[in-house]
């Protein structure tokens, strides 16, 4: 499968505890909150998702409410935001903010505000902090414990966890990805390759064409190592497309490999393959996954799943869902619900400098395609009580998915 952008889901985006916010007037609070909500109105990839005919006077009556707030001074212009982005209930717009609590915790600022709640297992549990782990679990069964796709874990140590699985003997592989709340989907790829069986497809994603983001999206296609003439080209057609709200990831995908196959080097041509690839006959609803090759190191395999999974970790879970026979997904709940509006960018307040999130794209086809109402279920539930550590230990569902594959 060829990938030409890096794409970047992610529900553990900076999160931060302001040590020390200065003191602000309150008519720079007010230019916080008015800022925030003019960046998202104009970017936000959800917007014309969450703000239709049904719900428009609610959003106007909310908006207006906060800010009326902030003027009286009863609402500092970062806790406006905070309010208004919970609005949307959507996990990946909100505060990049964090603040304890009171239990050597944090939790993010959005979280007194969501109606939609998660599950802290850190308050459930003894011990949540799961790390990276590659180890047995029997002669038979191996474990790789894979709670991040982006941080302290990168892609050696994604490639060495597969070769130590591989050197082991084992037939059975556990992936246990519980707590991974995302970060780039290029980390999970190898362990998606090692599972591929057939081929599949999952819901294509489309970009919110405003100019910020066609701005961000050429600075990708620069840095992906398109001729400089390639990208001016692409750049011209902003005139063709300034009138369209949204664009498909997959044109644009399509686009950067034809111009990378031939010769064109002309603004026309640009604008001539660029129009022929937007004809309605053309199809980015769908991406669709497929690889030359099978994998034959695994004969059964379980994903291990839980409701801090987001974004990228739900990715991979879509991902391996659609494209694996052989591996069977276990967990108590489903995952987060974060995946709809993804690709986020952080944007700064011009007084607290604070950040917020904003989503660039949405999938294609929502509600119909979309998961962050339910999250994704476990195609088998665990009963047994949630384990009293989760690290870089063995736990008991570990051992008891294991006992599931050997059967």
């Amino acid at each position: 499968m060829k990938k030409v952008l890096i794409i970047i889901l992610s529900m553990a985006l900076s999160l931060f505890v302001v040590a020390q916010i200065p003191e602000l007037s309150i008519e720079q609070h007010l230019e916080d909150y008015d800022f925030a909500v003019k960046y998202l109105e104009h970017n936000y990839a959800g917007y014309y998702n969450k703000v239709v005919d049904s719900t428009r006077t609610d959003y106007e009556s909310m908006k207006a409410r906060l800010r009326t707030l902030v003027e009286q001074g009863k609402c500092t212009g970062w806790d406006a935001v905070a309010q208004y982005t919970a609005w949307f209930e959507d996990f990946h717009t909100r505060l990049c903010y964090a603040v304890g609590d009171g239990t050597g915790h944090t939790k993010p600022y959005n979280d007194r505000y969501w109606t939609r709640k998660r599950i802290y297992y850190t308050d459930c549990m003894d011990e949540y902090s799961p790390a990276p782990v590659a180890c047995k679990v029997t002669d038979k069964t191996f474990l790789i414990r894979f709670p991040s796709c982006y941080g302290d874990i990168d892609l050696d140590w994604v490639k060495g966890s597969i070769q130590a699985y591989k050197d082991s003997g084992c037939r059975n592989l556990v992936l246990d990805i519980r707590g991974n709340s995302g970060g780039r989907d290029t980390f999970f790829n190898p362990y998606w390759e090692l599972l591929y069986d057939h081929e599949g497809a999952v819901p294509g994603v489309e970009y919110r064409n405003s100019a910020e983001h066609r701005s961000m999206l050429f600075k990708e296609l620069q840095d992906s190592g398109l001729p400089q003439e390639l990208t001016d080209g692409i750049q011209a057609l902003t005139p063709l497309i300034s009138g369209i709200d949204y664009i498909p990831q997959g044109l644009i995908r399509e686009l950067v490999t034809v111009l990378s196959d031939i010769q064109a080097k002309s603004m026309q041509d640009v604008m001539a393959i660029f129009a022929r690839l937007a004809q309605p006959g053309n199809d980015y609803s769908r991406f669709n996954m497929r690889l030359d090759h099978v994998s034959d190191a695994v004969d059964k395999a379980a994903l291990i799943i839980d409701n801090s999974i987001a974004s990228s970790g739900e990715m991979m879970v879509r991902s391996i869902k659609a494209t694996s026979s052989r591996t069977t997904v276990y967990g108590r709940d489903n995952t987060l619900g974060c995946l709809d509006f993804s690709n986020c960018y952080e944007a700064e307040m011009p007084n607290c400098r604070i950040r917020f999130t904003c989503p660039m794209t949405r999938t294609i086809g929502l509600p119909d395609t979309g998961i962050d109402n339910t999250g994704i279920a476990p195609d088998v539930r665990i009963s047994l009580p949630l384990p009293a550590r989760l690290t870089d230990n063995i736990d008991e569902w570990t051992i008891w998915v294991a006992e599931q594959l050997e059967k």
